[in-house]
């Protein structure tokens, strides 16, 4: 019995090392990328950059980060006590912190759902919160989607036996995918009823959603024009969602050289940019992600703790 119980202790966890894994392969080649290319043409690149395009940069991340903060905080008014705007942002920006800065495997999502329990917010609100805010996001890069599809339609055109190839490839998993696919659908829609009874809530919730994607398109298009391309904002929006969901993909630690390598390939081979600009972009997305993250800095331990701005009692009840 103890034999059985130890082996079970010491059983790895492969989802976490394929993390580790595909995080240290992803920052490889990205730093083979920008061997490739050369430092040098990458530096000149970014020092084209005006310094007012820096700063409208700064100000669009903390515009996408309040958007981010306002949906979450939107979907969590379903319960009767309701959350305090302090305690939904501090949680907002811990988890950013988590996500963003934190090499960990402990995703933002949870940071901010341990911080919500901690302050009186119902453990099956706040789990279902955080995946309805998930999905809300989700919907809103799905819309953009489409425009990327002309794009695909032309590369596809020009090299169809890879894409022969992949969706081949895609198709050897389809039976062991599905169940899993499926399984995370109906989950997601099961703890999304909380919501289906409140549209105006949802809607809001979108409302924020298009704020933050607006913000992001806004960053990638003042960089690109600041480098000297340019990049229609559809075409941006289109891109930047197939980014988002392969970023998705539980191979790297919270997509840690994934979105990098992704936003270097995809701007590059669907948006036409030059590869010096698009490793200029995705170093500076990165950087500027963590900026717009350090708040939660000042928030983490206290979240972590369970303290709330003003203290649990305080809670309003609507």
């Amino acid at each position: 019995m103890t034999e059985t119980f130890d082996r079970k202790a010491h059983k790895p966890d492969w989802q976490v090392i394929i993390r580790w894994v595909g995080t240290a392969l992803s920052i490889g080649i990205l730093i083979w990328l920008l061997y490739q290319t050369g430092w040098q043409q990458v530096w000149e690149q970014v020092k084209q950059l005006a310094w007012w395009r820096i700063v409208g940069c700064l100000v669009l991340v903390f515009v996408s980060r309040l958007a981010t903060w306002g949906r979450w905080h939107t979907l969590l008014q379903v319960q009767e006590v309701k959350v305090k705007w302090q305690d939904s942002l501090r949680l907002t920006f811990a988890g950013l912190f988590a996500s963003n800065v934190l090499p960990t495997t402990i995703g933002g999502d949870v940071a901010r759902l341990a911080g919500a329990v901690r302050i009186g917010v119902d453990p099956a609100v706040a789990a279902a919160s955080l995946m309805a805010d998930r999905l809300v996001g989700m919907t809103g890069m799905f819309l953009m989607a489409p425009f990327a599809i002309p794009a695909l339609l032309q590369r596809y055109r020009k090299n169809q036996m890879s894409m022969v190839i992949g969706l081949a490839f895609a198709a050897s998993y389809e039976n062991k995918w599905w169940k899993k696919i499926k399984r995370g659908i109906e989950k997601v829609f099961g703890s999304f009823n909380f919501w289906l009874k409140h549209p105006v809530i949802l809607l809001k919730a979108l409302g924020f959603t298009f704020i933050h994607m607006a913000a992001i398109y806004g960053i990638v298009s003042l960089l690109i024009e600041g480098m000297g391309e340019k990049l229609p904002i559809h075409l941006i929006a289109g891109i930047w969602s197939l980014t988002y969901f392969i970023s998705l993909l539980p191979v790297s630690i919270n997509g840690l050289g994934l979105q990098e390598v992704t936003i270097t390939n995809l701007f590059s081979v669907l948006g036409g940019l030059t590869q010096a600009t698009t490793l200029s972009l995705a170093v500076i997305l990165r950087a500027l992600w963590i900026i717009g993250s350090l708040p939660g800095a000042f928030f983490l331990s206290s979240v972590i703790a369970g303290q709330s701005v003003k203290g649990k009692d305080e809670l309003e009840v609507g």
